[in-house]
C-alpha cells in the first residue's frame, strides 16, 4: 500500500467516519444521482477536509482532481468550478430541507473557499429524527425489505443497459443504497461463513460498477488503486479523451450506475446465508467506498477489480492475480507462485464451450479486525460460478477441510464452462493457505 493510502485507512475515527457516512447518503441521494460532476466536486473535497485536514482546498486542485482537468488548468480563464461549487451549495441546502431533513449534522462549504464544514444540526428536525418511536423504526425497516424482496424490484434489475439496472437510490439510516436485512435464525458454526456473517455485525456485499468497467473497456485502459484513492476516476480519465462526441458519451455512461445480474443474484444468495447466522447483510455500490472502509468490519467483493478497484488493497496477498494479454486484450489470472504441475497462468480458451475462471480469496481486513472474501471472475460467467459455489453446499466443506489445516485465510482458484452465458460444471483446479 502506497503512504497516501495508508495515510487514509489510519486516518479513521468515530467522528470522521459518521461524517463520511453522511457525504456518502448525499452523494446517493436524488438530489446528486444525477449529477456526476457534482459528486466528484463533494466526495474530492470531504477527503481533502476529513483525511488530510487541510486549511484550504484550491480551485485548480478541484479542477484537476475532481473534475479531470490538465494539470496546466487555469480558474482565471475557466470559471467551471465556480459554477459548479455553487450548484453544489444549492443541492446540499435542498438535500437537508427534504430527503436529510432528519440528519443530526449538517454540511456546508461556506462561500469564499472549498472546505467542507460540518455542524450539528439545530431544530425540531434533529430532535424528531432522535425521538422517532420503536415501533415507527421497525415498521420502516420492514417495509424497505418488502421493498428489497419484491419480485417488482428483481424485475427492474432485468431492464436497462449493461446487463441488470440496479437503481442506488434507496436510502438508509447508514447511507448505503440499500438497506440492511436482519434475520435473527441460528445456524450451525461453519469455518467460512462464521468469520465473513457475525451475529449483530454488519457485512457489507459489494457490487462490481458495470458502467466503469465499460469506460474501461472502450478505452482499452485498467485504472490504479491510486484511482480510486484519490477519487480522480472516471472523471480524469475522460476529460482526457480528445473526441468531444466520445467523450461525450463516455461522461454519460460513467454517470450510470449500473450492476451486472449475476452480481445481484449472488448478492441476494448471500443475503439469504447471512439470515442463517443472524447478521446483518448490507449492498453497497463500489463507487461509494472509501479505503478508509476496508480497515474494519467485513467485506464481500463481488466482481473483479475491473469493477470495483478496490480488490487491488489486497492483491499483495494473492497468489492468483488478474492480468491483461495486451496482445489479445484478453485477461488471465497469473500464477505468481505456480506449485508442482501447475501452469504459470489460467486463460480462458474457447473450443465450442468457454473455459472461465475466477478467484475465491478470504483474507483479513487492512485492520485484521475482520475478513474480506473476494469472488472474483474474469467475466461475469465466472464470477457468477465463483457466487453459487461459496453459497452452495460444495465450498463450505473444501473451506472446512482447508481452514482447519492451515488457519484463517484460503485462496481457491475455480474453473467454470460456459454455455450460453450460464456456467456448469464448476471445479476447483488450484489453492493456497494463508498467504
Amino acid at each position: 500500500m502506497n503512504e497516501g493510502t495508508a495515510r487514509e485507512a489510519d486516518a479513521s475515527t468515530p467522528g470522521e467516519r459518521e461524517r463520511w457516512d453522511l457525504i456518502q447518503r448525499i452523494v446517493a441521494s436524488r438530489h446528486l444521482v444525477k449529477a456526476p460532476q457534482l459528486r466528484e466536486i463533494l466526495l474530492y473535497i470531504a477527503r481533502r477536509s476529513l483525511s488530510e485536514n487541510v486549511a484550504a482546498v484550491s480551485e485548480q486542485e478541484i479542477g484537476c482532481h475532481a473534475l479531470g482537468r490538465r494539470p496546466d488548468f487555469n480558474p482565471n480563464e475557466d470559471n467551471i468550478v465556480r459554477v459548479q461549487v455553487r450548484h453544489l451549495r444549492r443541492k446540499l441546502e435542498e438535500y437537508f430541507a427534504a430527503e436529510g431533513a432528519g440528519e443530526s449534522m449538517v454540511v456546508t462549504i461556506p462561500k469564499g473557499g472549498y472546505l467542507a464544514h460540518f455542524e450539528p444540526r439545530r431544530g425540531a428536525a434533529a430532535e424528531s429524527a432522535h425521538s422517532e418511536p420503536t415501533s415507527a423504526v421497525q415498521a420502516s425497516a420492514s417495509a424497505r425489505r418488502t421493498y428489497w424482496r419484491s419480485p417488482l424490484f428483481w424485475s427492474l434489475l432485468a431492464v436497462g443497459g449493461f446487463g441488470a439496472f440496479l437503481a442506488w437510490r434507496w436510502p438508509s439510516p447508514s447511507g448505503n443504497p440499500l438497506t440492511a436485512v436482519t434475520v435473527a435464525q441460528k445456524s450451525p458454526a461453519d469455518p467460512l461463513w462464521s468469520r465473513i456473517f457475525v451475529p449483530r455485525q454488519k457485512t457489507e456485499i459489494v457490487l462490481a460498477d458495470s458502467c466503469l468497467v465499460a469506460v474501461q473497456d472502450i478505452l482499452d485502459t485498467d485504472l490504479s488503486l491510486q484511482d480510486f484513492v484519490s477519487g480522480a476516476y472516471p472523471g480524469a480519465l475522460i476529460e482526457s479523451v480528445a473526441d468531444p462526441q466520445l467523450r461525450a458519451a463516455l461522461r454519460l455512461i460513467a454517470g450510470r450506475q449500473y450492476t451486472a445480474l449475476g452480481d445481484a443474484n449472488i448478492a441476494s444468495k448471500l443475503i439469504d446465508v447471512s439470515r442463517r447466522y443472524n447478521a446483518e447483510a448490507e449492498i453497497r455500490y463500489s463507487r461509494f467506498l472509501s479505503v478508509r472502509e476496508f480497515k474494519t468490519g467485513n467485506f464481500v467483493l463481488v466482481g473483479s477489480r475491473r469493477g470495483i478497484g478496490w480488490e487491488r488493497l489486497f492483491e499483495p496477498q494473492l497468489n492468483f492475480n488478474l492480468e491483461e494479454d495486451r496482445a489479445t486484450r484478453q485477461y488471465f489470472f497469473r500464477n505468481k507462485a505456480p506449485a508442482p504441475g501447475e501452469p504459470p497462468a489460467y486463460r480462458p480458451q474457447s473450443s465450442g464451450n468457454s473455459d472461465t475462471y475466477a478467484d475465491i480469496a478470504l483474507v483479513p481486513n487492512l485492520g485484521g479486525t475482520g475478513y474480506v472474501l473476494i469472488l472474483a471472475g474474469i467475466d461475469m460467467a465466472g464470477t457468477e460460478a465463483a457466487g453459487e459455489l461459496v453459497a452452495g453446499q460444495g465450498f463450505p466443506d473444501l473451506a472446512r477441510k482447508l481452514l482447519a489445516q492451515h488457519g484463517g485465510s484460503i485462496e481457491v482458484l475455480l474453473q467454470a464452462r460456459s454455455f450460453g452465458g450460464t456456467t456448469q460444471l464448476p471445479k476447483i483446479v488450484a489453492y493456497r493457505p494463508r498467504f
